[in-house]
């Protein structure tokens, strides 16, 4: 199979910039690639020494930009544009600031590519263009024909066996569930004390919550969840189909079973917060970008897959 794989929404992504509510530049140490490194080290401009004093190292001993006292990039200026484009250019950029929130990954020998759900931009995308659809592009045919198709059109296509029902969300407010996701969410490593203080609240108040979410559910875009989970899995796909075969291959049931933790997190979220976009990009930057507690979710989840199908 040769495919190129990207969410209808996609070729039209664009940085929401300044008008973001919160950026990427802020408490995230960004890594700079070596080749960026070097070129900021030839630099003659105005800008090399500053660009100097605000290099550091991060605890993995790559190169990065230091965050300052307010825990953002310096070079985010207070309109909330990135200085180094304005006045380098884009081309300037290292190559996580240039891609991100771009993702490529490589299942089943195709290319899939899409944008973070940490980035607000990217909710606001799949909450455009619901219901969730793909495009699927054939680099090597003559035409390069383009064919639209569903998220379960797209476990057909990728040959994973995923049934119609696990296609889509279904919302379990059972006792048994909720506290079996805030569970495993109190398990990672948590991003900033706010997710460790928010995360207790949910837990202590689960009960009053999950009534509240049955009386006055979140109010979203119909197929709006359905969305959401479908993308997480999607996100996920590289693990069920590794493109390194020494790799074990992690069942997308469980891909499947992590993204309906992740949804129901996200919706209990909302109903706490009443922001069911930003619940997205707070779970997003919490577990899908931090490698350890994805890693760590997932594994649990296929331990406990492997133990029921013994």
């Amino acid at each position: 199979m040769s495919l190129t794989i990207f969410p209808t929404f996609f070729p039209d992504f664009r940085c929401k910039a300044g008008a973001c509510r919160h950026t990427c530049c802020q408490t995230w140490e960004i890594d700079i690639d070596e080749d960026t490194k070097d070129y900021y080290q030839t630099l003659k401009n105005p800008l090399c020494q500053e660009l100097r004093q605000w290099m550091g190292t991060s605890e993995d001993g790559s190169t990065c930009f230091k965050l300052n006292e307010n825990g953002y990039c310096h070079f985010l200026n207070k309109d909330g544009l990135c200085r180094l484009v304005l006045e380098l250019g884009e081309d300037a950029l290292c190559d996580i600031c240039r891609e991100h929130p771009r993702f490529y990954k490589y299942p089943c020998g195709a290319e899939l590519s899409g944008t973070g759900l940490c980035c607000e931009r990217t909710v606001e995308e799949i909450a455009e263009h619901l219901p969730l659809t793909f495009e699927l592009l054939d680099p090597e045919a003559a035409e390069q024909k383009l064919m639209t198709v569903t998220f379960s059109q797209l476990m057909d296509e990728l040959f994973l066996p995923l049934s119609e029902e696990e296609c889509h969300f279904t919302l379990d407010l059972s006792p048994k569930a909720v506290s079996a996701m805030l569970d495993a969410m109190a398990d990672t490593e948590p991003i900033d004390a706010a997710w460790t203080k928010d995360l207790s609240w949910m837990q202590a108040c689960a009960e009053d919550l999950v009534n509240e979410a049955k009386a006055h559910p979140p109010k979203v875009p119909a197929g709006f969840w359905d969305a959401i989970y479908q993308y997480i899995i999607y996100r996920q796909l590289d693990l069920a189909s590794p493109e390194d075969w020494d790799q074990p291959a992690v069942p997308v049931s469980v891909l499947a079973r992590f993204a309906a933790e992740s949804t129901l997190f996200i919706y209990l979220e909302a109903m706490r917060t009443g922001d069911p976009f930003r619940a997205v990009s707070r779970w997003s930057e919490q577990i899908e970008y931090d490698t350890d507690n994805w890693r760590d979710q997932i594994e649990a989840l296929t331990s406990h897959f492997l133990i029921s199908n013994h």
